[in-house]
């Protein structure tokens, strides 16, 4: 029998003739829908089987929910279970959207990224591959992702990235001439993208169709870092640093400058360098391979002339772990500061920069006569041999480095005496 309005109020739980304490009463208005009375409250309720198990869901509490509203939704449950849909699925459903929901605007409110965001699977990519790179290629891989990746495409979920997106971002760079960037940023995208599916929150990768089906144009193998390699325009360079080095640098960043021609390390090894790592007995520099872009130990024999640097900079910062120390984050003086300083002398990005020595020396070298191999396991580069022939030539080439870097040293003082000598004229 239908329930009325005036049915509903007057009912009331029963009452236990044996212990007084009030007993819940159902009352049925047909169709699997009835109301459940107890002493405090009257709640909806709908009965229903889905798949041969019979269930029930909570329809909400009278007088709050009416009669009128309560068959209503029973009705909607009907509907949903003659469209093979569960409705207490669907409850549950429901409720989890509305917790993320309030979850997000949380995470909205202090900052925070949607965990399926492009910016949160970026981060958790760049912290998943930290341990296997240095800092500073940490530092700067993080500082062009959230550049170049995370600000215009962080807020979108990661599933919901389509190709054109990734396309108008690789498009914007190359538009720009940045195309070192934009390689780097392509490679990086793909990554992030194939780290999103190996953790469940992506199933495609829209980056790598577009950086391997378009036409991209890609930077000159061969340009390298701007460099100097004319003996005459060399020796002027290294004159016009030891101006800038007595005018408008201190002595840290003098002597890192003054030194960097001569050992021709890549900047980021030269200024992270350690008191430790001198050996001055055998007049070496051994780096130790977290310092290095291979991850090998490397050892820099050092020319008279850098020695007499070194022992005089030791008595203002030999005290200390750095040989060139600074006051900023990392401790010690960063790339910046040499590139500063080769501005400071009159050199553009577009002339020289502080890899340039290593791209200088490597010319210079060739020139004097010195082989291949030799040239090559000083710079650290890996020689196209087996790993056991590899280090037996490292082991074996050093004393003919030893000999190669001091003929450099004293040639590269001849090139900046012939400088001094023609600007006197």
């Amino acid at each position: 029998m239908a329930l009325t309005i005036k049915g509903i109020e007057a009912a009331k739980p029963n009452i236990s003739k044996t212990t007084g304490k009030a007993k819940l009463v159902r009352l049925s208005d047909g169709n699997g829908l009835f109301l459940e009375v107890t002493e405090t409250s009257k709640r909806w309720r709908a009965r229903y089987h889905f798949e041969g198990k019979e269930q029930m869901l909570s329809l909400g509490v009278y007088p709050v929910v009416g009669l009128k509203d309560a068959r209503d939704k029973n009705f909607l449950l009907r509907q949903q279970i003659a469209q093979g849909i569960n409705p207490a699925s669907e409850r549950k459903k429901e409720k989890s959207q509305m917790k993320e929901a309030v979850q997000e605007e949380k995470r909205i409110a202090k900052g925070e990224a949607h965990p399926l965001s492009v910016e949160a699977v970026a981060l958790d990519w760049l912290e998943d591959v930290r341990k296997t790179w240095k800092q500073s290629t940490y530092d700067g891989e993080k500082t062009r992702i959230i550049k170049h990746i995370i600000g215009p495409l962080g807020g979108m979920r990661v599933d919901e990235v389509k190709p054109a997106d990734v396309r108008t971002l690789f498009q914007q760079l190359e538009a720009e001439g940045k195309y070192d960037t934009l390689r780097k940023i392509a490679e990086n995208t793909v990554r992030i993208f194939n780290f999103g599916i190996a953790v469940g929150k992506c199933e495609n990768n829209p980056a790598y169709s577009i950086w391997k089906g378009l036409s991209f144009k890609r930077p000159d193998p061969n340009r390298g870092f701007a460099t100097i390699t004319s003996p005459d325009k060399v020796g002027k360079l290294l004159l016009a640093l030891d101006s800038t080095m007595t005018e408008k640098c201190g002595l840290e960043v003098s002597t890192a400058l003054w030194i960097a021609p001569y050992v021709f390390l890549r900047p980021g090894s030269l200024t992270w360098g350690e008191w430790s790592e001198i050996d001055w007995q055998e007049r070496e520099w051994r780096i130790p391979g977290f310092k290095m872009k291979n991850n090998k130990p490397h050892v820099v024999p050092l020319a008279r002339q850098v020695v007499e640097h070194l022992e005089n900079l030791r008595r203002y910062t030999g005290e200390g772990q750095y040989l060139f120390p600074s006051y900023g984050k990392s401790g010690h003086l960063t790339t910046n500061s040499l590139l500063k300083a080769i501005h400071a002398a009159g050199y553009g990005s577009k002339e020289f920069t502080s890899h340039g020595f290593r791209h200088m020396a490597v010319t210079l070298l060739k020139e004097l006569g010195f082989p291949h191999d030799v040239i090559y396991l000083q710079l650290s580069h890996t020689l196209e041999r087996d790993a056991a022939k590899a280090a037996y030539d490292k082991a074996q080439l050093l004393p003919q480095r030893r000999e190669m870097m001091q003929a450099y040293a004293d040639y590269l003082d001849s090139l900046r005496e012939q400088a001094t000598r023609k600007a006197a004229a």
